[in-house]
């Protein structure tokens, strides 16, 4: 995948053969079971971080604490796909402003007969990165919700829950939500089921998020 890296292409972290400790994949009876997951990580910085007029750990980009992080992001329970867990780990990259691009890859081995590796390999450049540090600083503005992708739209989306007292009160939840809904003339997915409320917001015509999602989400929370 080609991106258009920042112009200082030259100033880099690598991490190379990371072997990570983590549970991805269901696996049949007579599927092949990786034994390994490794992972490959180059951060791109400015070249301050690494030409340093003098020695010293507050010189350059700290990156223990960015390893630790994914260490404990590889350990978090069962995935079911090596994407989600690049995608964890390319949040946890973002809330590091001194990089400015990075290029992951995952892979597992074996794959088939005892041989072979097979992997994912991503490259997010300075404008996707910056779009992710956006949409990070939208959600600390918001009380409850995560980021999700909508399992039949396949499109970035905010998700909400709730469970309510009664069904009384869940209607009631419903119809302030609808009302919002119109007021601000966008219209989320609304999943009603007894006392359990669902809420997703995305905006249809970009197939993903903008500022208007982001409005509505905070009008729901001042409600709720």
């Amino acid at each position: 995948m080609n991106t258009s890296l920042p112009t200082s292409v030259h100033a880099c972290v690598e991490l190379r053969d990371l072997r990570l400790t983590t549970n991805i994949g269901t696996y049949g009876p007579h599927d092949v079971v990786p034994d390994a997951h490794v992972l490959d990580l180059t951060l791109w910085l400015a070249p301050s971080w690494v030409l340093i007029p003098q020695d010293g750990m507050a010189h350059v980009f700290d990156y223990d604490p960015l390893v630790a992080e994914i260490n404990r992001l590889a350990a978090d329970g069962h995935y079911e796909t090596q994407e989600r867990l690049i995608t964890r780990i390319v949040d946890a990259c973002a809330a590091h402003l001194e990089i400015e691009a990075l290029d992951i890859g995952l892979r597992k081995s074996p794959v088939h007969q005892g041989t072979g590796s097979l992997g994912v390999r991503v490259s997010v450049d300075a404008k996707t990165l910056s779009a992710l540090r956006q949409a990070q600083l939208a959600m600390n503005s918001l009380s409850g919700w995560t980021l999700e992708t909508h399992a039949k739209h396949h499109t970035p989306c905010l998700y909400k829950s709730w469970t309510l007292p009664n069904f009384e009160a869940a209607v009631v939840r419903f119809n302030q939500i609808a009302q919002l809904a119109q007021a601000q003339d966008h219209h989320p997915e609304v999943l009603s089921s007894y006392t359990h409320l669902q809420v997703r917001i995305w905006t249809h015509d970009t197939a993903g998020l903008t500022d208007k999602d982001f409005k509505l989400a905070r009008s729901i929370d001042d409600i709720t």
